[in-house]
Order: structure tokens, then C-alpha cells, then sequence
């Protein structure tokens, strides 16, 4: 017996909220009622009641009675009591409301009224029934108990109790049809999804920056520090200004690691601009600096070749990614291929173009990008997310990064 209890408990639930969010719509389409009915009488009351009376509170009344149903808070409310009695999980109206929600929320409205009005008519009338047929088969044993009902002999009493139990039924199949409506009607319209698809977006594209923060900053530094490590290990005994050298250098791009894990940390606290503006990223006109990167004396100097005015007059966001690209660019050149490392650039035809150049490695082929990591992945993504265009494979014998700038000139 407890299993079929603890069934029956939730259908029993179901059906009182439902029966109570019914009878709430059948109160208000009460007062409408009372309404209409008040100016039905003014109207036939006349000419004892001026009919200029009657037209002026028709006037006032009417549209008092119809904004309702179009108004935002009420939508937010019938929201809120639809998931309340009737377990419909809608979410709450975050946009501007259009012509066509609160259409949509005014249907909802109606229907809610409707729908209350129908079951709270069958509940005033259905329990005197079943009383009146329950009191009329009492009546009938001579007990003196008689109310207004047909005579069904000795089916009173079954049916008293199939018109009681019809009551709650009625109550579930309410709370279906309303339930069927709340998610088309009260839901989200299409310039609610509109703005709900561009903020998942905006968080996606957020996520991803993160990501490729993280990845650019703490992998370039992982990669620069393992290098002059090696530099480091291999002159400590030979040339201690070396080896010193890289050891200054481990630990500046340790200090720049942290900075740039600070600073994506910062975007999740939403204090990315405060932090730019106490560190800001380099940008292209940085470019030429790389010539300094280290990697010399490992064999992986630099060279740079182009003009510095090519690089400056380029939308902020724009230069702040490129130059990431091209470090990222470099620094893999030289972990894994040989010689040193050529950038170069140039201004033609309406786009800013930049190559990183190196020899691949002993093996002939170059590290594998597209495999186990995310650089290459990474690197395009992060070239189309300004609008520019990234190619990278080999070519003559050599591995080669492209980078074509058309959007964000100046």
C-alpha cells in the first residue's frame, strides 16, 4: 500500500495547485464579468441613467480592463504563477517586450481566464450536484433529507462520487491545456531567443579567449623558459655571461607568465580593462623588438625585415592579436626548427601581410601543428576571430607562417 500512497501523492498535488491556479483565472474572469455585466445594465438602464454617463464610463472602463493583458509585469507574474502550479520551466523575460510578445502574452491571458472561468463554474455547480443527489438518495430512506436533484434510485450516490471525482480530473486536464500553451505563449519570442543565442555566443567567444590567453601566455612562457634552460645547461661551464643571461631571461618571461595569467584571470573577475591598463600588450609596432627575442645562442636569432610604418595605424585589437600571432610564430620556430628565425611584412594591394620563416627540423618536416596541441587550431581561430587570414605549412624546404591583415587598416 505505501508505493501506491506515494503515487497517488504527486497526482493529488498536481491536481490541488492546478484547481487553485484555476479558480485564480475564474476570480478574474469574475471581475470581468462583473464588469461587463454593470455596463450591459447602465445600457438598459436608460433613460433613467443618462446615456452620456453610461458612454463616459464605458470610455474609462473598457481600456482599464484591456491593458492589463499587454502589460510586462503581468507577463512576468503569469511566468512566475505558471511555473509555480503548473511546473512549466519558462524563463524570465530579459529583453524589451515586442508587438508580437505581448500578443502572444495577452493569448495567454485569455486562455488563462477562459480555461478558470469553465472549472470554477464546474466546481460551484458540481459539489451542490453531488450533495443534492447524495442528500436526495439520503432523502429518499425517509430521513427527511431532500434537495433539489433527479431521482436516480439507488445510483445516487455513484454518481454524487464520479461527479466529485470529475472535479480534479477536470482540474488536470486544465492544467494540460494551459501547460501546452505557457511554453508558446509566454515563452521566449523570437527577439528574446535572438538575444539569448548572442549573449551564448558572446560567452562562447569569451571562453574561448580565455583559452587561448591561457595557451598563448603560459605555453609561450613553458616553451621559452625549457629553451633557455637548455641554453643555460649547455654554457654554464663554457660561458657563465650565457648561461646568466638565459637564467635572467627564465626568470623575466616567469614574471610576464604570471602577468598574462593575471590578466586572463581577470577577465572572469571583470577587471580585464583595469589590468590592460596597468600592463598593456604589446602591440605590432612591438614588432621589431622580437629581433632581441631570445633563442640567439641557442642558434635561433631573430631577423626582422620591414618597414615600422607599415605596422602602426592599425585598429588596437587588431595589432594586439596580430603581434601574439607572430611571437607565438617565432617561438615555435625556434623550438622546433634550425637556424634562425626570418620576420618579415609589407603593405600591398589594401592588406598588411607577415610571414615567420625558419628551417624545419632534422627530419625534414617540420613539428606536427594540427596534432596533439591546440597552436595551430589556436592561431587560426584567434586570426579569424579579427578578420584576418592565417596559412601555415611548409615551403621550400623551410616551414612558413602567414598572416594576411584586410580588416582594421587605417
Amino acid at each position: 500500500m505505501a508505493p501506491r500512497t506515494a503515487r497517488a501523492l504527486p497526482w493529488a498535488s498536481r491536481a490541488l495547485r492546478a484547481g487553485v491556479y484555476l479558480v485564480l483565472g475564474g476570480v478574474i474572469a469574475a471581475g470581468y464579468g462583473v464588469l461587463v455585466s454593470g455596463l450591459v445594465q447602465l445600457a438598459r438602464a436608460a433613460p433613467q441613467v443618462p446615456m452620456a454617463l453610461t458612454v463616459a464610463l464605458t470610455v474609462i472602463a473598457v481600456p482599464l480592463a484591456l491593458v492589463p493583458p499587454f502589460l510586462a509585469p503581468v507577463r512576468d507574474l503569469g511566468i512566475a504563477a505558471a511555473r509555480t502550479f503548473l511546473d512549466v520551466d519558462l524563463p524570465t523575460t530579459s529583453a524589451r517586450l515586442g508587438h508580437d510578445d505581448r500578443l502572444r502574452a495577452a493569448g495567454y491571458f485569455v486562455a488563462h481566464l477562459l480555461t478558470g472561468a469553465l472549472a470554477t463554474l464546474a466546481l460551484l455547480f458540481g459539489i451542490p450536484y453531488a450533495v443534492g443527489l447524495i442528500g436526495w438518495t439520503l432523502g429518499s430512506r425517509g430521513d427527511g433529507f431532500r434537495l433539489s436533484a433527479p431521482d436516480l434510485g439507488g445510483w445516487g450516490v455513484p454518481v454524487a462520487l464520479l461527479v466529485l471525482l470529475a472535479l480534479p480530473l477536470l482540474a488536470l486536464l486544465g492544467r494540460a491545456l494551459l501547460r501546452a500553451l505557457a511554453v508558446p505563449l509566454l515563452g521566449p519570442g523570437a527577439g528574446e531567443r535572438e538575444l539569448a543565442e548572442r549573449q551564448r555566443r558572446l560567452v562562447l567567444a569569451e571562453r574561448n579567449r580565455v583559452a587561448r590567453e591561457l595557451h598563448d601566455g603560459v605555453g609561450h612562457a613553458l616553451a621559452i623558459t625549457t629553451m633557455q634552460a637548455s641554453v643555460a645547461e649547455a654554457a654554464l661551464d663554457a660561458d657563465t655571461d650565457v648561461a646568466r643571461a638565459a637564467l635572467a631571461e627564465i626568470a623575466r618571461v616567469g614574471r610576464q607568465a604570471m602577468a598574462d595569467l593575471d590578466r586572463s584571470l581577470a577577465v572572469l573577475r571583470d577587471e580585464d580593462d583595469e589590468l590592460t591598463a596597468r600592463t598593456p600588450r604589446p602591440t605590432l609596432a612591438d614588432l621589431p623588438g622580437l629581433a632581441t627575442a631570445p633563442g640567439a645562442a641557442a642558434g635561433h636569432e631573430v631577423r626582422v625585415r620591414g618597414a615600422a610604418k607599415d605596422l602602426t595605424g592599425l585598429d588596437p585589437l587588431v595589432s594586439r592579436e596580430a603581434y601574439q600571432l607572430l611571437a607565438e610564430a617565432v617561438v615555435n620556430g625556434q623550438r622546433h626548427g634550425t637556424g634562425p628565425v626570418d620576420v618579415d611584412w609589407w603593405r600591398a594591394d589594401g592588406a598588411l601581410t607577415l610571414e615567420v620563416r625558419n628551417a624545419v627540423g632534422r627530419d625534414g618536416v617540420d613539428h606536427p601543428r594540427d596534432g596533439g596541441g591546440r597552436g595551430l587550431v589556436g592561431m587560426r581561430e584567434r586570426a579569424t576571430l579579427v578578420g584576418a587570414r592565417l596559412d601555415a605549412g611548409p615551403e621550400a624546404g623551410a616551414w612558413l607562417v602567414r598572416l594576411t591583415i584586410t580588416e582594421g587598416l587605417r
